[in-house]
Parts: structure tokens; sequence; C-alpha cells
């Protein structure tokens, strides 16, 4: 879902703005029609029954056609924002590209006490952990067995707030489809963070073109699968992995059954397999075509 107008500083050009929630762009994707739409909008659009169609135009349109517009984002995440915490009482103003980390750290953010569950201010919880009276509790019961020389009283608060992470991450296990949906969203975020950081001292690679749309030419077969296998176990992080998706799809829906073509799709699904640059879901397709390539050849050499 888009990000709230309110949360930006300056006037927020229409052009920036996602026709289906009204919100500033989030991960910003196109259609083959030309418009623009988060990207999370644009799938919960399509996903509905018998939705096949542009939310602007009513332009036919595939999920496997999407696009991502990486120019978009990055004028978005250009953008100056109010951290999150304003109302706590954080005045921190900065680009929205850097927000993600700051609210990590700011000292304003409301942190949960893992024993009691009170949300505190991020600055006031060590003085909170002090008061707690359920860490007290704990902590006088385990010094009631645990008699050492060391420094008991941080040892046994680091029990005392283990147990209490234990029994929560158990409840956490019974989480409502959304609140799961919600944690995924924020590791995806964080394992495109890790990329990025990876991928710093990492050169562009010149064979790579984000302007070009693999998957329309037989060329572009043996193009991705050269990319794929070059970095099969660290993607380069100005990689999108669901253009990469899509394009293959396309290279196997129109070339699998071409007997010139039908080898460069074998190697190419066969590299992406073996790569880890895919969800569980879009590698369990590959070994799904890869199979049915098999029984392809397996009926024409009988």
């Amino acid at each position: 879902m888009g990000y709230g107008l309110n949360r930006f500083v300056t006037h927020v050009d229409q052009n920036l703005l996602c026709s289906i929630c009204a919100g500033v762009l989030e991960e910003a994707v196109i259609t083959p029609c030309g418009h623009s739409f988060c990207d999370e909008c644009l799938h919960i659009w399509l996903d509905r029954p018998n939705t096949t169609s542009c939310p602007t135009c009513r332009s036919e349109v595939s999920p496997f056609d999407v696009i991502p517009v990486l120019a978009l984002r990055g004028v978005v995440e250009g953008l100056v924002v109010h951290c999150d915490n304003d109302e706590h009482g954080c005045k921190m103003v900065l680009k929205l590209e850097k927000l993600r980390a700051h609210v990590q750290v700011c000292d304003f953010g409301l942190i949960e006490c893992g024993a009691c569950g009170k949300s505190v201010k991020r600055c006031e919880l060590p003085d909170h952990h002090e008061e707690c009276e359920v860490i007290k509790d704990l902590v006088s019961r385990h010094k009631k067995v645990k008699d050492q020389e060391l420094s008991i009283d941080n040892l046994t608060k680091q029990i005392a707030l283990l147990e209490v992470d234990l029994n929560k991450t158990k409840t956490a296990l019974k989480e409502s489809e959304g609140d799961v949906r919600r944690v995924k969203r924020e590791l995806r975020e964080l394992q495109f963070q890790l990329e990025v950081r990876m991928g710093e001292e990492q050169e562009f690679d010149p064979d790579w073109d984000p302007e070009y749309n693999y998957g329309y030419s037989p060329s572009s077969i043996a193009q991705l699968a050269s990319l794929v296998s070059r970095y099969l176990l660290n993607k380069p992080y100005y990689i999108d992995r669901n253009r990469i998706f899509n394009a293959v799809k396309r290279c196997y829906d129109y070339y699998h059954g071409y007997a010139g073509y039908s080898q460069d799709v074998h190697m190419l699904l066969a590299a992406s397999y073996a790569s880890n640059w895919f969800t569980d879901n879009q590698r369990s397709n590959f070994d799904s075509w890869l199979q049915n390539l098999a029984r392809e050849r397996f009926l024409i050499s009988g």
C-alpha cells in the first residue's frame, strides 16, 4: 500500500500517487499500458476473481507483465519525510530511503517491554527495566538458585528476558495471517538492505540492461542464463528477482516448444533453479517446467 501524504514534508507531485490507494507510490510498478501503481495494490487488484484489467484504462493486464519502475522508486525514496515517531517527540526529517534505518534506532520509537508488555520509548527502556516488577520478580527467583561471583544481576536479567522472549515466541506462532504477512514484508526489506550492502563494492555488470525487456527474443535466453550463472549465489542488488522470474517464464512459454531453442531454455531453467535468486514458489515453477521439458523429450525420443 502507498505512503500517506501526511508523512511528507513538502507537496508531492500528483504523478507520484497510486490511483488505487491514493497514497504515494510504494515499490512502483508499471503495466504494459503505461500506468503506475504500488506493487502490492496492483497485485491485490489482479488477485480478485475474474480481474485481468488495468484499474485505470481497463486494458488487459497479466501479473507476469508488470515491471518495476526503478526510476520512480528512486524519486519516491528521495522525498523528505517526518520520522514515524514524530508524535512521540522525534523532530528528525530525512529522505524516505533512510527512514527505515532511522526508525530502527530512533530514541523516540516505542518498544514493548518483553516482560510486562508495557510500551515505552527506546531511550527510556533501560530505566524501565530497572523498575519493571515482572523482571524484578524473575531476577529474585533466579538469585535463589544462582549464587555466583559473576555479575549476577546482569546474568539473571538476561535469563529472565530470555524466558519471557521464549513465551512470546510461542505465542507469535499463532499470529494472524495479516501479522505474518507484515513480518514477511519486513524480512524482505531487511534482505534487500543486506543485498544492497553486499553489493556496494560490486561493479555494475555491463551486460545487464535495466531498460531491455528480456524474454521477448531468442537471444535473451542465453543472455539471462549467462547472467544468472555468473552470480549464482549472490544476486546483484540492482537486479529485481521478480522481473527476472517473469522474463524466464516468457522464455519458457514462447520458446520451449521449438527444437532450436529447447536446449537453451533447459539451460536457463536449470541455472535459475540452482541459484538463490528466487522464492520457494518461483523455484517450484522452475522444477515443474523442467519436468515438462523432460517428458516432452521422452515422448519425442520414444
